[in-house]
């Protein structure tokens, strides 16, 4: 196979149909990717995730996923950074083997685990699994290496909440009111000056794949960068939608102790921005086309009760 960053197809653009791709134009596009102009490619199937159109392909008789960038992320995904960060998650041995990125596109063909499994909700609360996640983001947060980019939280929230405005989205009863709340939780966070570390930042249960071997795997480093850590626990508790008990022990083997009354707070103060900032992003896609039911109107109400809880604590 070969691997490297090419100039976009031009029909690359022509594909998209509603929700989905006209598979022969995916097919010539593989093929195109690849430089394999006579691979047998068969056994196309849809696959999870929110962001992007992800299809599990067989090129030769080698299992493959193919990511196809979804509505609108050309405006808020910088597809070079992403690369960087995929060869440094594969470097630390947590992302599967990448064997095509292009850079204008953002098509990116990564190898198959054998006998994978996403991680689910019910599998997420079993507590060997928890040690191998909380072994995972441990791997991450003290590599002791840095990542070129920020994950400028705040600027995305804006930017969302812009990009919604623009996709003529109708934002949430209250939202000016929780939005003043972000806004002062931004400077109290702000203020806390917290040591950045490099993070995944969307670890949901869709992003984490589990071999036969049991060892799990980290993908889709789209929105990664430095940040506080605090954020990646937060996200994936809140995402597994693990119970309070669930989340003490999780916690605690991250921290292989645990955690103190500020990291709790940094990790409920996450919590709050991340149902805020995915809000929108929310209203952002479906001004864009997509349907996500009540997926964002229930993070936003999230956010507000949790609001509640941190100022009374």
């Amino acid at each position: 196979m070969v691997q490297g960053v090419r100039e976009v197809s031009p029909c690359f653009y022509r594909l998209r149909w509603g929700a989905h791709f006209d598979m022969e134009k995916l097919i010539d596009l593989i093929k195109e990717a690849l430089q394999l102009p006579h691979a047998k490619i068969e056994n196309i199937q849809t696959t999870g995730g929110m962001t992007n159109l992800n299809y599990l392909v067989t090129i030769d008789s080698t299992k493959f996923i193919v990511r196809i960038p979804g509505n609108g992320t050309e405006e808020f995904i910088d597809r070079g950074i992403e690369k960087e960060n995929l060869e440094f998650a594969s470097s630390l041995g947590i992302n599967p083997e990448l064997r095509y990125f292009d850079l204008d596109s953002g098509l990116k063909i990564t190898k198959k685990i054998v006998s994978a499994i996403t991680l689910t909700p019910e599998l997420a609360s079993q507590e060997k699994t928890m040690k191998k996640v909380a072994e995972i983001f441990r791997t991450v947060h003290h590599s002791n290496r840095k990542m070129s980019n920020r994950f400028e939280l705040f600027e995305m929230m804006t930017n969302f909440e812009e990009l919604a405005h623009e996709a003529g989205a109708e934002f949430f009863d209250g939202f000016d009111e929780v939005k003043k709340e972000i806004i002062s939780l931004q400077q109290y966070f702000t203020d806390l000056n917290v040591e950045e570390t490099p993070c995944h930042i969307d670890p949901a249960c869709s992003n984490f794949i589990m071999s036969d071997e049991d060892k799990v795997y980290l993908i889709d480093w789209e929105y990664s960068g430095m940040f506080d850590p605090m954020w990646d626990i937060a996200a994936h508790a809140l995402e597994a939608r693990i119970s309070e008990s669930e989340e003490a022990y999780f916690v605690g083997q991250y921290f292989q102790r645990e955690a103190t009354v500020s990291e709790k707070k940094r990790m409920l103060l996450h919590k709050i921005f991340q149902d805020y900032l995915w809000s929108l992003w929310t209203l952002f896609k479906e001004g864009k086309g997509d349907d996500f039911g009540d997926y964002g109107k229930n993070r936003f109400e999230r956010a507000r009760k949790n609001i509640e809880v941190f100022n009374q604590e």
